[in-house]
């Protein structure tokens, strides 16, 4: 809805409502947005959403006090989270910038002083979201925030488990564009460092599971600010460690977010991880191997292999492999063409995991080259062309077909 769409009369409604001592009427139009009994009823959450649109255009600083103060100052779980899930519908990058430096100076004080004191973990979680942003926009405005940064330390250095969390949180949440600026800001001191590695060591081998996969965001997130090969080394143990410690626990969900975080430091971090990507490769296939774990866990493992092989600073890993190593790498993306819908079913799953295979034996196929990929190529075929499973040898003359668009000439000589 554009600004010239909201009539003069809900103008004059969002004006009384905000700035009337009364929050009533504000804390139940959040309710309709946000609460999930009212997800359903669409001409009640379509009003509200039509009041917050018009609130953020005619009156944004009022609305921003009121919703600090909600914050702040309410002692129902519901109205504080509601009000943190609408200041970051306001988007702190659009408004922060726009406040006079005393009224920032203001809120950022006002703002610590509240998260010292909040004891729900459900808040923390939606305001760190809101805290890393106010503080990615700080910073790429070339302004300053100690305060908020000594006061992260202090989080994640100390027994808490929600304050860690929370700590992590913000650092996991921060914009690409400003976690270099953060990182240099906490490198300038030492001992930052050192507090901040100490703490992340030891949360990455928390019996927390949310602390430690909150973890794993905030170290790739400030990574480079353990680039001393031997901070940088004890914390890829660690992540590595904590990989294995949550693949085989209970909960997948946990493996599945460490997992990702560990192929985002992949992609984004080559020149740090470079000397280490044959033992990862080596520890991905155990991963893809293990006939225990689901076909959803080897396609995340194989996952990380192709955004490798997306990665030119990784170019030597796969040019250096051992053969043996090498056919084990093309072994998992052909176990995921072997997937076939059975009669009755949509496909839809098994189409995935085939399109995953055959994307993976591409990338993989590349970043071996021909003199490596079309020898290997014919070698694994000659093994499931005469399988009795029928499966077994689609899939071997699926993985020809995807090898000939790209080495054609290559298949043909090795033919003759």
């Amino acid at each position: 809805m554009e600004v010239s769409e909201f009539p003069l009369e809900l103008q004059s409604k969002a004006f009384q409502i905000l700035s009337s001592n009364d929050n009533t009427p504000i804390e139940t139009l959040f309710s309709h947005i946000y609460s999930p009994q009212h997800q359903n009823q669409h001409s009640l959450r379509s009003h509200a959403l039509a009041f917050l649109q018009c609130c953020k255009h005619h009156h944004p600083d009022l609305l921003l006090i009121k919703l600090f103060f909600l914050l702040r100052t309410d002692t129902l779980l519901e109205t504080r989270s509601n009000a943190a899930r609408a200041l970051h519908f306001l988007k702190p990058p659009e408004f922060w910038p726009k406040l006079k430096p005393i009224a920032q100076g203001r809120l950022k004080a006002h703002f610590l002083a509240y998260l010292a004191k909040e004891s729900s973990l459900h808040v923390l979680r939606l305001t760190s979201i809101l805290l890393a942003e106010i503080l990615s926009v700080t910073y790429t405005t070339h302004q300053n925030w100690p305060e908020a940064l000594d006061f992260l330390v202090s989080f994640i250095a100390s027994d808490d488990d929600n304050c860690r969390e929370f700590a992590s949180l913000v650092f996991k949440n921060l914009p690409n564009e400003s976690r270099f600026l953060v990182s240099s800001a906490l490198g300038e001191k030492n001992d930052t460092v050192r507090v901040l590695h100490a703490s992340f060591f030891s949360c990455l081998a928390s019996s927390n599971r949310d602390v430690q996969v909150a973890s794993f965001g905030a170290v790739v997130s400030l990574v480079r600010l353990f680039s001393e090969p031997a901070m940088f080394h004890d914390l890829l143990r660690a992540i590595m460690v904590g990989v294995f410690t949550l693949l085989h626990g209970s909960e997948g969900s946990y493996f599945r977010s460490a997992f990702a975080e560990l192929i985002n430091l992949v992609s984004q971090e080559p020149l740090l991880l470079k000397e280490y990507m044959n033992d990862m490769v080596l520890d991905v296939l155990q991963i893809a191997e293990s006939d225990s774990l689901s076909e959803e866990t080897h396609c995340l493992a194989f996952q990380l292999v192709v955004v490798m092989t997306e990665v030119k600073e990784y170019d030597h890993v796969f040019v250096n492999l051992p053969h043996e190593t090498v056919q084990r790498l093309f072994f998992v993306p052909m176990k995921m063409l072997r997937y076939v819908a059975e009669d009755g079913c949509d496909g839809k799953r098994e189409l995935e995991i085939e399109k995953a295979g055959m994307k993976g034996l591409k990338k993989l196929s590349s970043a071996l080259g021909a003199s490596k990929a079309v020898p290997l190529a014919c070698e694994v075929f000659l093994l499931h062309v005469d399988n009795m499973e029928w499966r077994l040898r689609r899939a071997g003359i699926t993985m020809l077909s995807v090898l000939v668009e790209d080495f054609s000439d290559e298949m043909v000589t090795w033919s003759i």
